[in-house]
């Protein structure tokens, strides 16, 4: 079963998705560290970026510096399209490598996108998952996080899909706004759903 995990930047989507992880006996694949090893120097991603971005966004040894690409990208809507044509379908290339896994040797993953929506890749879950929070919450989670300032902060919300879309597409909200251990609670029942459905038992070994 592949239950893929959404939200907005600054929702806290990694821990929820680590804790129903935890929750369901699963295994996680996150499209950040995805893409994190695709942009390693020399990899297939760090090859496709290299060829139209400027020198100024390189080291000396290759690595990408990856704040200034950031903060370009937050500003430039041009480039960030460019670049997520460049990586995305890499991206979902290997996340379907590990879905494909996960149904052949019939074990439960949980597949972290933060654009899951936005690319239009729910297809490709079971169950979909999005994990959201209130602006004033989420803006201070990416200034302590990212070290920027609010309006950085805000530019990196705005740039995304609005939260009523989402809501609308996914099957299951998880509200993360307030203390985690109103989101455990969540995440218990939901899970206790997931562990009901047809899909979760279709894909546990008998």
């Amino acid at each position: 079963m592949n239950i893929c995990v959404t939200g907005g930047i600054g929702s806290g989507k990694s821990r929820v998705c680590k804790a129903l992880a935890d929750l369901l006996s699963a295994s996680v694949i996150s499209a950040d560290s995805v893409c994190r090893d695709l942009l390693a120097v020399k990899g297939r991603g760090w090859q496709e970026v290299r060829s139209f971005l400027g020198s100024d966004f390189f080291s000396s040894d290759g690595q990408i510096d990856r704040p200034r690409l950031r903060q370009a990208i937050f500003s430039d809507p041009a480039l960030r399209k460019q670049l997520d044509d460049a990586l995305h379908p890499l991206v979902r290339e290997e996340l379907l490598l590990a879905a494909r896994k996960a149904k052949q040797q019939r074990y439960v993953l949980l597949t972290e996108v933060p654009l899951l929506f936005e690319k239009g890749w729910q297809s490709d879950c079971d169950w979909t998952v999005l994990v959201f929070a209130g602006e004033e919450t989420c803006v201070r989670r990416i200034m302590l996080r990212d070290r920027v300032s609010e309006e950085d902060a805000r530019l990196a919300l705005t740039a995304q899909m609005p939260l009523h879309e989402k809501r609308r597409l996914a099957d299951s909200l998880i509200d993360n706004s307030s203390s985690f251990t109103e989101t455990l609670q969540q995440l218990n029942r939901l899970s206790e759903m997931i562990r009901e459905s047809s899909f979760f038992h279709d894909e546990r070994i008998p």
